[in-house]
Protein backbone atom coordinates (compact mmCIF):
# COMPACT_ATOMS: atom_id res chain seq x y z
CA UNK A 1 0.00 0.00 0.00
CA UNK A 2 1.33 3.45 -0.93
CA UNK A 3 0.90 6.32 1.55
CA UNK A 4 1.28 9.76 -0.06
CA UNK A 5 1.42 13.06 1.82
CA UNK A 6 -0.73 15.46 -0.16
CA UNK A 7 0.19 18.55 1.85
CA UNK A 8 3.14 19.09 4.20
CA UNK A 9 1.83 20.61 7.44
CA UNK A 10 3.66 22.20 10.33
CA UNK A 11 5.53 19.73 12.55
CA UNK A 12 3.84 18.83 15.83
CA UNK A 13 7.20 18.63 17.62
CA UNK A 14 10.36 20.80 17.68
CA UNK A 15 12.63 18.40 15.79
CA UNK A 16 15.56 20.82 15.39
CA UNK A 17 15.73 21.39 19.14
CA UNK A 18 15.32 17.69 19.86
CA UNK A 19 18.09 16.69 17.49
CA UNK A 20 20.43 19.28 18.98
CA UNK A 21 19.71 18.24 22.60
CA UNK A 22 19.07 14.52 22.29
CA UNK A 23 21.59 13.17 19.80
CA UNK A 24 24.48 15.51 20.57
CA UNK A 25 27.49 13.75 19.08
CA UNK A 26 27.51 12.98 15.38
CA UNK A 27 28.81 9.88 13.64
CA UNK A 28 29.53 11.56 10.30
CA UNK A 29 31.98 14.42 9.84
CA UNK A 30 32.19 16.28 6.53
CA UNK A 31 35.10 18.56 5.65
CA UNK A 32 34.96 21.11 2.88
CA UNK A 33 37.73 23.37 1.61
CA UNK A 34 36.73 27.02 1.50
CA UNK A 35 38.66 30.09 0.33
CA UNK A 36 36.97 32.54 2.70
CA UNK A 37 38.56 30.95 5.74
CA UNK A 38 42.31 31.26 6.06
CA UNK A 39 44.36 28.13 6.67
CA UNK A 40 46.41 28.79 9.82
CA UNK A 41 48.88 25.99 9.23
CA UNK A 42 49.72 26.50 5.54
CA UNK A 43 49.59 29.98 4.04
CA UNK A 44 47.91 30.50 0.65
CA UNK A 45 45.89 27.29 1.04
CA UNK A 46 42.13 27.17 1.59
CA UNK A 47 40.77 26.62 5.07
CA UNK A 48 38.56 23.76 6.14
CA UNK A 49 34.95 23.89 7.18
CA UNK A 50 33.95 20.98 9.42
CA UNK A 51 30.30 19.98 9.48
CA UNK A 52 28.85 17.21 11.62
CA UNK A 53 25.73 15.30 10.67
CA UNK A 54 23.53 12.86 12.58
CA UNK A 55 22.38 9.53 11.17
CA UNK A 56 19.14 8.49 12.85
CA UNK A 57 17.26 5.22 12.63
CA UNK A 58 13.53 5.92 12.31
CA UNK A 59 11.20 2.98 12.85
CA UNK A 60 7.58 2.99 11.69
CA UNK A 61 5.04 0.67 13.26
CA UNK A 62 3.18 -0.72 10.22
CA UNK A 63 0.89 -3.03 12.17
CA UNK A 64 -2.82 -3.25 11.49
CA UNK A 65 -3.64 -1.13 14.56
CA UNK A 66 -1.98 1.93 12.97
CA UNK A 67 -4.38 3.69 10.59
CA UNK A 68 -3.47 5.27 7.24
CA UNK A 69 -3.97 8.77 8.68
CA UNK A 70 -1.52 7.96 11.48
CA UNK A 71 1.01 6.72 8.90
CA UNK A 72 0.58 9.98 6.96
CA UNK A 73 1.08 11.89 10.23
CA UNK A 74 4.30 9.92 10.85
CA UNK A 75 5.57 10.61 7.32
CA UNK A 76 4.92 14.34 7.76
CA UNK A 77 7.05 14.37 10.92
CA UNK A 78 9.76 12.27 9.24
CA UNK A 79 9.88 14.79 6.42
CA UNK A 80 10.49 17.60 8.94
CA UNK A 81 13.28 15.59 10.60
CA UNK A 82 14.86 15.19 7.17
CA UNK A 83 14.56 18.93 6.53
CA UNK A 84 16.44 19.57 9.80
CA UNK A 85 19.57 18.13 8.15
CA UNK A 86 19.65 14.55 9.38
CA UNK A 87 20.53 11.39 7.47
CA UNK A 88 17.62 8.99 7.95
CA UNK A 89 17.22 5.25 7.60
CA UNK A 90 13.61 4.04 7.82
CA UNK A 91 12.76 0.63 9.24
CA UNK A 92 9.23 -0.72 8.73
CA UNK A 93 8.15 -3.34 11.23
CA UNK A 94 4.98 -5.10 12.35
CA UNK A 95 5.86 -8.53 13.81
CA UNK A 96 9.18 -8.57 11.95
CA UNK A 97 11.28 -6.09 10.03
CA UNK A 98 9.76 -5.66 6.56
CA UNK A 99 12.20 -3.15 5.03
CA UNK A 100 15.28 -1.07 5.83
CA UNK A 101 15.94 1.78 3.40
CA UNK A 102 17.34 5.31 3.42
CA UNK A 103 14.93 8.24 3.25
CA UNK A 104 15.62 10.72 0.45
CA UNK A 105 12.89 13.33 1.07
CA UNK A 106 10.03 11.79 -0.91
CA UNK A 107 6.47 12.49 0.26
CA UNK A 108 5.41 8.88 -0.18
CA UNK A 109 6.21 5.50 1.28
CA UNK A 110 5.27 1.99 0.23
CA UNK A 111 3.94 0.48 3.46
CA UNK A 112 4.75 -3.18 4.06
CA UNK A 113 3.33 -5.41 6.76
CA UNK A 114 -0.06 -4.58 8.36
CA UNK A 115 0.00 -7.60 10.70
CA UNK A 116 0.45 -7.70 14.48
CA UNK A 117 2.72 -5.50 16.60
CA UNK A 118 6.20 -6.36 17.89
CA UNK A 119 8.86 -3.82 18.98
CA UNK A 120 11.65 -6.33 19.73
CA UNK A 121 12.97 -6.87 16.13
CA UNK A 122 13.73 -3.16 15.65
CA UNK A 123 15.32 -2.82 19.10
CA UNK A 124 17.48 -5.90 18.44
CA UNK A 125 18.55 -4.44 15.07
CA UNK A 126 19.33 -1.07 16.71
CA UNK A 127 21.38 -2.71 19.49
CA UNK A 128 23.34 -4.70 16.90
CA UNK A 129 24.08 -1.59 14.77
CA UNK A 130 24.81 1.08 17.40
CA UNK A 131 27.87 2.42 15.58
CA UNK A 132 25.81 3.34 12.50
CA UNK A 133 23.12 5.46 14.21
CA UNK A 134 23.09 8.31 16.72
CA UNK A 135 19.60 7.48 18.02
CA UNK A 136 16.36 5.61 17.35
CA UNK A 137 13.00 7.32 16.90
CA UNK A 138 10.10 4.86 16.91
CA UNK A 139 6.78 6.09 15.45
CA UNK A 140 3.95 3.96 16.82
CA UNK A 141 0.51 3.89 18.37
CA UNK A 142 2.07 2.40 21.52
CA UNK A 143 -0.19 -0.64 21.69
CA UNK A 144 2.51 -3.14 22.58
CA UNK A 145 5.24 -3.76 25.14
CA UNK A 146 8.86 -4.78 24.81
CA UNK A 147 11.26 -6.87 26.82
CA UNK A 148 14.40 -5.71 24.96
CA UNK A 149 16.34 -2.89 26.61
CA UNK A 150 17.93 -0.45 24.13
CA UNK A 151 21.65 0.19 24.62
CA UNK A 152 21.45 3.83 23.48
CA UNK A 153 18.98 6.71 23.07
CA UNK A 154 15.40 5.94 22.02
CA UNK A 155 12.48 8.31 21.52
CA UNK A 156 9.00 6.82 21.22
CA UNK A 157 6.66 9.07 19.22
CA UNK A 158 3.03 8.17 19.81
CA UNK A 159 0.35 9.23 17.35
CA UNK A 160 -2.27 11.83 18.13
CA UNK A 161 -4.99 9.18 18.69
CA UNK A 162 -2.99 6.83 20.89
CA UNK A 163 -3.00 6.67 24.67
CA UNK A 164 0.27 7.19 26.57
CA UNK A 165 2.30 4.06 27.22
CA UNK A 166 4.76 4.85 30.03
CA UNK A 167 6.22 1.31 30.06
CA UNK A 168 8.33 1.88 26.96
CA UNK A 169 12.10 2.18 27.59
CA UNK A 170 13.40 5.67 26.79
CA UNK A 171 11.64 9.00 26.30
CA UNK A 172 8.01 9.00 25.22
CA UNK A 173 6.19 11.91 23.53
CA UNK A 174 2.75 12.21 22.02
CA UNK A 175 2.10 14.20 18.86
CA UNK A 176 -0.46 16.87 19.66
CA UNK A 177 -1.37 20.21 18.20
Amino acid sequence: MLIVIEEITKPKFDWRGYIRRFTGVSTKVFTKKIRRKENHRYEDNPGLKIKMRQHMLLAIDTSGSVSDTELAEFMNEIHHIYKAGVDITIVQCDTSIRSIEPYRGKNEINVLGRGGTEFDPVLDYYNANLKKYTSLVYFTDGECYTSVKPKSKVLWVLSERSSMNEDLPGQVIKLEL
